[in-house]
């Protein structure tokens, strides 16, 4: 097992705290998604890294038969307890189901599948015409004295940790799906949109963060508090402005 595939494994140690914490997605996302592909109540869809269900719920609630992949048992055992089937494994290991799914999707999750032939799997598992999307949501980077002090703990305590979430660019999967010959039609959406954190919320979704959660624990004990503190001193929340990337491409 490589050390990024630990790091991808890390949820399930918390995962009733990652069900609690973590935000779900906006309704436009999934009517999006829902629309690009012209699905209907009934059609199957295969999720890659179900999680808990932060997405699965969305698409279950739409009439789609969603079939999640789940490799945590952690993970898999909180989104049971929604009343979810789930298959304990990952995508790369998972046997193909050729052209059984009029949609395949991956929330928050399509960067920790590392197979070279990952895009060519997905494309093998979608009907004739189907949809792959893949999406996350981007928190915007903290901004005036909360967003200094808030640079100034992760500067103190994790230095290697950068805040700056516009490093992490996600139009890699843009560029990847474009120079799949499987697919066509390839469509970026962003959806705009903001949820308040009182101190405690803020914290403990930390807490389900993978770069956070392999921290030696006394070092993740004092990042949090300094983090909390930093809130505290400025209000005791923080409104965070969410872009949920959504990549799109259809099968040949």
């Amino acid at each position: 097992m490589t050390e990024r595939t630990e790091q991808g494994l890390v949820f399930g140690e918390v995962a009733e705290q990652y069900d609690r914490a973590r935000p779900s997605y906006p309704d436009a996302l999934f009517d999006t998604v829902i629309a690009h592909g012209g699905l209907v109540a009934g059609d199957a869809a295969l999720e890659v890294g179900a999680g808990t269900g932060k997405a699965t719920r969305g698409f279950l609630t739409r009439g789609l038969r969603v079939h999640a992949l789940e490799p945590s048992p952690g993970m898999a055992a909180v989104l049971r307890g929604h009343g979810v089937e789930v298959e304990a494994t990952t995508f790369e290991a998972w046997p193909l189901r050729a052209g059984a799914f009029p949609l395949v999707y991956a929330a928050q999750a399509w960067h920790w599948v590392q197979s070279d032939d990952r895009y060519e799997k997905a494309a093998a598992a979608l009907a004739p015409g189907g949809t792959i999307a893949l999406f996350w949501n981007q928190g915007r980077e903290w901004t005036g004295p909360l967003g200094d002090d808030n640079n100034a703990v992760y500067d103190e305590h994790a230095p290697h940790l950068t805040r700056s979430t516009g490093r992490w660019s996600l139009d890699r999967y843009l560029d990847e799906l474009a120079a799949a010959p499987e697919f066509e039609a390839v469509t970026k959406r962003v959806i705009t949109w903001d949820q308040r954190y009182s101190t405690d919320e803020w914290v403990t979704l930390l807490g389900t963060h993978s770069d956070h959660r392999i921290l030696p624990e006394e070092q993740r004990m004092r990042l949090h508090a300094a983090v909390g503190d930093a809130i505290d001193r400025h209000g005791g929340s923080i409104d965070v402005i969410y872009d949920t990337q959504l990549y799109l491409a259809t099968r040949v």
